[in-house]
């Protein structure tokens, strides 16, 4: 009997996706790209070196006086057959000894000696309240939205992706808002170091976009607040490159100058993934959607808001007569982002669009940094959706760094969970699932078989 080429080839992808998440979801593994990874990762100075079954005694010493001649010493032999120890000479890359026993004809393989860690709970003394990463059925204490306490297990499922990376300090993420307090006691330590304050203020003009507001400093703090130092809460990345930008004025006002001057600062100036919460109604804008192109063509996220329906902008509908700007442009860099309460329904106020609307994130009783050097506070909005995506952009691109916009914006749709909420109300019907982005893999294309 002939199987559907089309069936077989939706199991094949399907069975393959779920063996990789039980992988790594299970136990740590590799980076997949060794070279030129963060040293952070591995013992630096040491390779595992793996003889091939078929070398014989004679070519294994010949490969091994071929190591000490390099100046590399031999640390001991594993309890695996064929694989050996050693430490890398002084002076020589880890990229430079890789590349040279990979062209060994003796070995089979070469790799780093990886560090890994266990996958923990961060020890910041807030991180009960935040049942964005972990949703225990918890009472937000500071929370004010109606549904609190939630559902258990209605969360981001970030706790098994932190045994696999917690820094994403090499891909700078731009904030652009009301300001970043940058001498807050949980953000400080993880701001971009590009500038003397850390970014630019487009507002007044000058280089210091201290925020006395409140906004961009919370929006950070779910970003990349500083993670395990026993103070406060921590972020998505727990370790981040935060750069401020500040494009909304004392009332959050923001124009399109200032908007496409902001994302224009922060493309040239190294940014990764651009955040922005904020949102407005009216007819197309040009100029803002150029900016976002420009962003687009130098390879960088753009994470935005699908919008909060108040009394004086319109309907929940994003693909109705109410467009929401700059959810409903359409740049493929572009991630617009609903909110979702405690028990992962749609938020009351949270815009939606069946066709500008991306995916749900927690939005409600969220609590992160604010405008003191030591304050924090507990709010609502599809504002504080928006930079749980950015954060996970952020974690995938440090992750992968060969990572396109293209791929980052994939793992996050592709990756996330379905939700009966958000079905027919955005485009993938999916609340971001940062473990299962972290393990997405693009289906391969152009493929042919011949099933019989």
């Amino acid at each position: 009997m002939k199987t559907p080429l089309r069936s077989l080839a939706l199991a094949v992808l399907v069975g393959a996706a779920l063996t990789l998440y039980a992988q790594v979801a299970a136990a740590p593994f590799a980076p997949p790209a060794p070279v030129g990874a963060a040293a952070s990762r591995y013992v630096p100075g040491e390779v595992l070196v793996k003889f091939k079954p078929a070398a014989g005694t004679q070519e294994r010493m010949a490969a091994l006086a071929a190591m000490v001649a390099r100046g590399h010493t031999v640390v001991a032999s594993l309890n695996q057959p064929g694989w050996t120890q050693v430490k890398v000479g002084a002076g020589q890359t880890m990229e430079t000894a890789l590349t040279a026993y990979r062209n060994d004809p003796n070995v089979e393989y070469a790799q780093p000696n990886y560090l890994y860690h266990a996958t923990a709970v961060p020890n910041d003394t807030q991180y009960g309240q935040l049942w964005a990463f972990k949703n225990t059925g918890q009472t937000v204490t500071t929370g004010t939205y109606g549904s609190n306490p939630g559902t258990a297990d209605d969360d981001m499922n970030i706790e098994p992706a932190w045994g696999h990376i917690t820094d994403c300090s090499s891909v700078v993420v731009a904030v652009l808002d009301t300001g970043v307090n940058y001498t807050h006691q949980d953000l400080a330590a993880n701001m971009w170091n590009g500038s003397p304050n850390h970014g630019h203020d487009f507002v007044d003009n000058d280089n210091d976009p201290m925020d006395l507001d409140g906004h961009g400093t919370h929006v950070a703090g779910f970003i990349g607040a500083v993670g395990n130092n026993d103070t406060g809460t921590t972020g998505v990345c727990q370790e981040a490159s935060i750069m401020a930008v500040r494009v909304l004025d004392d009332a959050r006002d923001v124009t399109t100058v200032t908007a496409q001057r902001g994302i224009r600062f922060a493309v040239d100036n190294g940014a990764r993934v651009i955040n922005m919460s904020f949102v407005g109604g009216g007819p197309f804008d040009p100029a803002f959607s150029e900016a976002i192109t420009y962003a687009q063509n130098n390879d960088v996220v753009v994470v935005v808001v699908a919008g909060n329906a108040l009394a004086n902008n319109g309907p929940n509908d994003n693909d109705a007569a109410a467009a929401r700007y700059p959810c409903n442009f359409t740049q493929p860099n572009l991630v617009c982002v609903a909110a979702l309460d405690q028990h992962y329904a749609l938020a009351s106020f949270s815009n939606w669009g069946a066709s500008s609307v991306d995916v749900g994130a927690p939005g409600t009783n969220i609590l992160s940094a604010w405008a003191g050097a030591a304050s924090y506070n507990t709010i609502d909005g599809t504002s504080m959706a928006s930079p749980e995506v950015a954060g996970l952009a952020a974690m995938l691109r440090a992750y992968n760094p060969q990572y396109t916009y293209a791929d980052t914006v994939g793992a996050i749709k592709n990756g996330g969970r379905s939700v009966p909420a958000l079905a027919g109300k955005t485009t993938t019907g999916k609340a971001v699932d940062v473990m299962s982005s972290l393990a997405y893999i693009n289906p391969p294309t152009g493929l042919a078989a011949t099933v019989r």
